[in-house]
């Protein structure tokens, strides 16, 4: 019983850490509307993939990353605002088929909302600041209470993608062809508009 608490925790924190709007869930959204609950729920993998290399860095202390991302936080945001901005440019110019298509589990969606993910330095503070919130100190633990409740945190992130593609699919098998362009559109804005924040923020911060 030691480490239920843990685990708990864990799949707790991986399901917060996966709310917050941002360029996943707009990129998560706009496939799952054009291309399938699968093609949607791929995306939605790469930020649950995000979530726990940073939970794996807050849990086990890797100072050494944490550092190196501190130190080189300027160029990540900068490198990766561009990034997120060019997605959303061609997300933006993408055309929309008239008839939905089902797409497969796509390792490509998974890769793109992998990158980024990691364009966003703050992903580790949040986690950080999570593990600290729900008191996860893990230092005093048998060595299996740290990876059972990493497990966990991916746990509860992928079944909160999951619900996000399934819900949002469903709702796309309902939309016409004008409405499906309209979220496209919208989604690839807003993707756009991430990247360009997070250029600017590195911007300023040379």
């Amino acid at each position: 019983m030691t480490g239920l608490p843990f685990i708990l925790k864990g799949f707790l924190i991986g399901i917060i850490a996966a709310i917050p709007i941002g360029p996943i869930l707009m990129l998560t959204i706009q496939k799952s509307v054009s291309d399938g609950r699968k093609a949607g729920f791929s995306c939605g993998l790469g930020g649950t993939a995000v979530d726990t290399l940073c939970a794996i860095i807050s849990a086990f202390a890797l100072s050494g990353i944490g550092d190196y991302v501190k130190t080189h936080t300027t160029v990540i945001e900068i490198v990766g605002g561009l990034f997120v901005m060019f997605v959303g440019f061609n997300m933006f110019r993408t055309h929309v088929p008239k008839t939905r298509r089902k797409r497969p589990y796509s390792a490509k969606n998974f890769v793109k909302a992998f990158s980024m993910g990691l364009s966003n330095p703050a992903a580790i503070a949040v986690m950080l600041a999570l593990f600290t919130f729900f008191k996860m100190d893990m230092s005093d633990v048998p060595h299996w209470i740290p990876v059972v409740s990493i497990l966990a945190l991916a746990f509860g992130s992928a079944c909160y993608w999951y619900c996000v593609s399934r819900l949002v699919a469903h709702l796309g098998d309902r939309f016409n062809f004008k409405v499906l362009v309209i979220i496209n559109r919208i989604a690839a804005i807003a993707i756009f508009i991430f990247g360009a924040i997070l250029l600017y923020k590195g911007i300023i911060s040379l």
